[in-house]
């Protein structure tokens, strides 16, 4: 207890708790009560045909033999007739039955791609970005062949990647967070049961975060000798949760706040890749300068701490974007800065974006029929958000195979 009120900080403390909780209950109820709780989108046995390396008969084919062995596929009422709405598991499953090779028949021992979207710089996109990425790598139409599983990490005290993909572990003080579960060297099956989280998006995980672990953060190589004696305090991320569930997963995402502390070693020490988002603003593009000539000091001290870094590139992305022209002229000089190692793909400044927060959804898993902007602006930041995704993906595909 506080030997003071500090002027109502702890009533001020309580009613903001209340709020939380109230808005978030909100939400849940809604989603409920209009059967919302699902991934909203499906697939017509058409557009199944129409998508890479399939065809209508292999499909048509794929289905009869797959329902006379008891697969049961999903369907909706048209009018007196029930119509195949094929979920992404169903597609998964049809590209299975086709004998189409997974992401990690491909890249068969190599464990996943660990992808850390990075900058010191906070309010630059990095959450949107992430979780944009661990939706839409799952259910991008191109990519639904790879059956491509996705973990997100969160390991910022503010939350927000859980905000995105787990409301529900997003409020108040949650003790299976990411942090707690690194410090507590939990075994695989504990992790599975205990600590990871689904999302609306089957297919695709959270590692919850909460404003606890802040505190956590600023005592980590205390913590680290006293729970993990003997252990490197930046390789603890690595070796507690990546090496334990990695198999269950093609990628992996790290989310950390946007400070230099203990959590962003470990993101850098475990990552394959970084991104690096970069607004065109000129105050935000200026301290992604700065970050990116602190980064090589990042990694002398991970190497000092007896840590070899595993990073194959940082690949820069422009962020926020809008077509004006002082935004190209920004773009021009990140090109200047990356050289190759830009994306051509921009994630830009949309209304989309912007509001599918207000109902905690990602822009991949919110539904046209509740989202609260125009169903215009929704479906242009989807457009971009797939443009996006493809993009990385790409990229992610040059790097591997240049090892």
């Amino acid at each position: 207890m506080m030997k003071s009120n500090y002027g109502g900080v702890d009533e001020t403390a309580r009613r903001a708790n209340a709020m939380l909780r109230s808005m978030s209950d909100d939400i849940i109820d809604k989603r409920q009560e209009f059967g919302l709780d699902q991934f909203y989108q499906t697939f017509t046995r058409n557009a199944v045909a129409n998508l890479p390396k399939l065809s209508r008969r292999a499909v048509e084919q794929a289905i009869e033999e797959m329902e006379s062995k008891g697969h049961v596929f999903g369907k909706k009422d048209a009018g007196n007739a029930k119509h195949y709405a094929l979920t992404v598991q169903n597609v998964v499953d049809i590209y299975a039955h086709r004998k189409v090779p997974k992401y990690r028949d491909l890249h068969k021992g190599e464990g996943p791609f660990v992808i850390f979207v990075v900058n010191l710089k906070g309010g630059v996109s990095k959450t949107v970005s992430t979780v944009t990425l661990a939706h839409g790598l799952r259910v991008h139409p191109d990519l639904l062949q790879y059956d491509l599983r996705n973990l997100v990490i969160d390991l910022d005290p503010q939350a927000s990647s859980t905000m995105f993909l787990n409301q529900a572990n997003s409020i108040g003080s949650i003790v299976e967070t990411a942090a707690q579960a690194m410090l507590n060297d939990l075994d695989a099956q504990q992790l599975r049961e205990q600590i990871i989280k689904p999302t609306i998006i089957p297919g695709v995980d959270i590692i919850p975060a909460s404003i606890d672990d802040g505190f956590v953060a600023s005592q980590w190589d205390r913590l680290v000798q006293e729970h993990l004696p003997g252990g490197l305090p930046s390789e603890v991320l690595r070796r507690n949760i990546i090496d334990r569930v990695g198999s269950d997963y093609d990628f992996i995402f790290v989310d950390t706040g946007p400070h230099l502390d203990a959590f962003m070693l470990n993101a850098i020490a475990a990552s394959d890749l970084l991104l690096t988002p970069t607004p065109p603003a000129q105050v935000d593009f200026h301290s992604t300068l700065k970050y990116l000539t602190r980064l090589p000091d990042m990694l002398e001290q991970l190497e000092e701490e007896g840590i070899t870094p595993r990073i194959k590139g940082n690949i820069g992305f422009m962020s926020k974007m809008t077509s004006k022209r002082d935004h190209e002229m920004t773009h021009g000089l990140a090109r200047d800065v990356f050289t190759s190692y830009i994306l051509d793909a921009t994630l830009p400044r949309l209304d989309g974006f912007e509001r599918c927060g207000e109902t905690f959804d990602t822009i991949v898993s919110a539904d046209p029929q509740s989202y609260p902007g125009s169903s215009e602006a929704l479906k242009n930041a989807k457009r971009e958000a797939e443009r996006f995704t493809q993009a990385v993906f790409k990229r992610i595909e040059f790097v591997r195979g240049m090892q």
